[in-house]
């Protein structure tokens, strides 16, 4: 399953595009406020991991499995997979008023190995469902969406707004330690 997702200020929107199935919405702030406050709420409660002796809060496993997602560890098995977040370098035109239907309800839900969300349009539902990992990087990407068209959602979880770069740049080594393979050959 594939989502997109474009801001369109004139319609202070997002269009969503779901393939296959080439089905089309639009969100709006208070819905896309909904997902990413309540529905990644409800799919926080169903973290796996409750009872088990040394899993941690299930803050904390939300958190290490929201890390995991990012990362693209559940893909890293499947050989010939393209990865999972791809950001394009332009975006769809406008479409004409009134061709795309306005989402007008959610419905979602979460287990421990999936999560799906319907999308309400008229009297028709689009349901989609993914595993753990999918359902983090459609939230993220949300929320993202969201920050890069200003809309200040609140209550997002931790969790799903925390910073990766420090968890990066902590990998990279100091830059005042000479490296060894860069040796000159010159004496100091």
């Amino acid at each position: 399953m594939s989502l997109s997702f474009t801001y369109f200020e004139a319609e202070d929107r997002l269009l969503v595009l779901i393939q296959p199935g080439g089905h089309q919405l639009w969100l709006t702030r208070y819905l896309t406020q909904s997902i990413l406050r309540d529905i990644a709420a409800l799919f926080a409660r169903a973290v796996p991991g409750e009872g088990i002796p040394g899993a941690g809060s299930s803050e904390q496993r939300i958190a290490l499995e929201h890390r995991m997602a990012m990362n693209e560890e559940d893909l890293a098995d499947q050989p010939g997979h393209g990865g999972g977040m791809k950001f394009a370098q332009n975006s769809p035109a406008l479409p004409a008023s009134g061709s795309v239907p306005l989402c007008t309800g959610l419905d979602a839900q979460a287990g421990s190995d999936y999560a799906s969300l319907s999308f309400t349009i008229g009297q028709q539902n689009i349901t989609m469902r993914q595993n753990r990992p999918g359902f983090h990087r459609f939230l993220r990407t949300l929320a993202l969406c969201a920050e890069k068209a200003g809309w200040h959602i609140q209550d997002v979880p931790p969790w799903l707004t925390q910073s990766l770069l420090a968890e990066l740049l902590s990998t990279l080594p100091p830059l005042d330690e000479p490296d060894a393979s860069h040796d000159s050959g010159l004496p100091s």
